[in-house]
């Protein structure tokens, strides 16, 4: 496996690269929306591509509609988006990164949209251990542990790859000061958003103590 290190490096340089790719795609979607339809953005795509999203991730190995770093920012005019969703992806960020992120992306989304956000839930975690729920913790990725704090470090952590961890609270707090000006809690398969037409991300996950936090936010 790949140390953390030299992936940090990697992800470095795959930044710079994206950088000519992002001014393109600024000057194209200047003052507009996507060919005046419906701009539902996915950043950090990875494996997982949307039909009817515009799907972005930094990793070329991936398929995309838009190979771009959001560290770099979002190509898209103020207030041209109509909603932007997010699985997994934000944990991966400084807290500077973070910052600037959201605030491209409460910059970008349209006055009656919104955007979703999926993140490892720190505040469940945190339950499943104290309740010595080894069980919980099923994922041995990116390492197999046998300890149940082995196990709860994986998950909060991701072998370094994780720079920070939400519970609703902090997630409340950082999209607040981005400038959205409302946040709420939501589950798998249910979205004021999307309405039925939410992506599913983790089906089984939806009773008893998810592993994730749902937040939508809106302008």
């Amino acid at each position: 496996m790949l140390h953390q290190r030299y992936k940090d490096l990697y992800f470095l340089l795959i930044a710079k690269a994206t950088w000519p790719n992002y001014w393109m795609k600024k000057l194209r979607h200047a003052g507009r929306s996507l060919n005046g339809h419906r701009l539902d953005l996915h950043l950090g795509c990875g494996p997982k591509y949307l039909p009817g999203f515009v799907n972005i991730d930094a990793n070329p190995m991936q398929k995309t509609d838009i190979w771009l770093d959001v560290r770099c920012g979002l190509p898209f005019a103020s207030n041209s988006v109509d909603s932007i969703y997010s699985t997994h992806m934000i944990e991966h960020l400084y807290p500077d990164e973070l910052e600037k992120l959201l605030r491209e992306c409460a910059r970008v989304v349209k006055a009656e949209g919104g955007m979703r956000i999926i993140v490892p839930s720190l505040s469940n975690a945190i339950l499943a251990f104290q309740e010595n729920r080894h069980d919980w913790f099923y994922d041995n990725f990116p390492r197999h542990f046998d300890s149940l704090g082995g196990r709860f470090s994986n998950f909060v952590f991701c072998d370094g790859q994780h720079r920070t961890a939400f519970d609703f609270s902090y997630l409340d707090e950082v999209l607040r000061k981005a400038g959205f000006r409302e946040v709420v809690e939501s589950a798998e398969g249910q979205s004021r958003l999307y309405g039925e037409t939410v992506p599913a991300f983790e089906p089984g996950d939806a009773v008893g103590l998810p592993h994730s936090v749902y937040v939508e936010a809106f302008k």
